[in-house]
């Protein structure tokens, strides 16, 4: 069953009751609004801000921005970092929010995210490193982060998978010159330089998805099972962790993990990793 949580709106997250303060359509300064540290999101089209800010001046703001209370002072926002930006540019001085109390980071980073999705904001770059953050830095596992975005658990491991591209492919899928389709079918091919080689081909050649798939399907590949979704998942961590391809592969005794390093500096910057305090 497709799981609706995205089509009830970043509302459907922010429950009512004890946790708000009553009277939530306040006014605040924006000048004591400060970005929200975990929003995934970094790049916002100038043009784009421009005209909500025409459109701001016009008519106001209409629907309040989400913040919580900074521990300096001051508020974090949570949701609504673009009407913010917009409104800044339109110089309003105050502007509607509702203040969310109490919200740990675990949720103040979904909500944004949350938002974003909705809005297909996200680069697919940016939509993986926000799942990498709720995993690795506040210890969700794929089925938790899955659940709490309302997207399926393998939509999230193919997102996660695209961190394994080399950066300078990333920055391509992130610039939007390659679309995540280029990017998912990039992240099966092995090794470092080859991925980034057959990026810019598709630039070159300007490739769609189904052509670099093509072409990718006429090379002979080495045959291996699907390792199921447990296997796969600690291959995925395993290689994020350790910065290169990692392959696990499962016997009634004992198990073999590969790891895969494209070059001397792959193998020496893994051997510190590993060996990093012992003698």
């Amino acid at each position: 069953m497709k799981r609706s949580a995205l089509g009830k709106g970043i509302a459907a997250l922010i429950p009512e009751g004890p946790h708000l303060r009553p009277g939530t359509g306040t006014d605040v300064p924006i000048g004591e609004i400060q970005p929200n540290p975990l929003q995934p999101r970094r790049q916002f089209a100038k043009g784009a801000l421009e005209e909500l800010a025409s459109s701001i001046r016009a008519h106001g703001l209409l629907q309040p921005v989400v913040v919580c209370r900074a521990p300096g002072g001051g508020y974090h926002l949570i949701a609504g970092e673009r009407r913010w930006r917009a409104a800044k540019l339109a110089g309003l001085e105050r502007i509607p929010v509702i203040l969310r109390e109490e919200i740990g980071d675990a949720d103040r980073l979904a909500l944004a995210l949350i938002e974003n999705l909705q809005r297909e904001d996200l680069t697919p770059i940016e939509e993986a490193r926000a799942y990498h953050h709720l995993r690795t830095e506040l210890g969700l596992r794929q089925e938790e982060i899955a659940s709490r975005v309302g997207k399926d658990r393998s939509t999230v491991a193919n997102a996660l998978r695209l961190l394994q591209l080399p950066l300078d492919v990333q920055e391509k899928v992130d610039a939007g010159v390659l679309s995540a389709g280029h990017a998912r079918a990039l992240a099966g091919v092995d090794g470092s330089d080859r991925q980034i080689e057959l990026a810019r081909r598709c630039l070159q050649k300007g490739w769609s998805v189904r052509e670099l798939e093509r072409y990718l399907q006429k090379r002979p590949r080495p045959v291996r099972s699907a390792p199921d979704p447990e296997t796969r998942e600690a291959e995925d961590r395993l290689s994020l962790a350790l910065g290169v391809r990692v392959e696990i592969k499962r016997r009634r005794r004992g198990s073999e993990v590969r790891l895969l390093c494209e070059s001397e500096d792959d193998l020496i910057r893994v051997f510190r990793t590993l060996t990093r305090g012992t003698r």
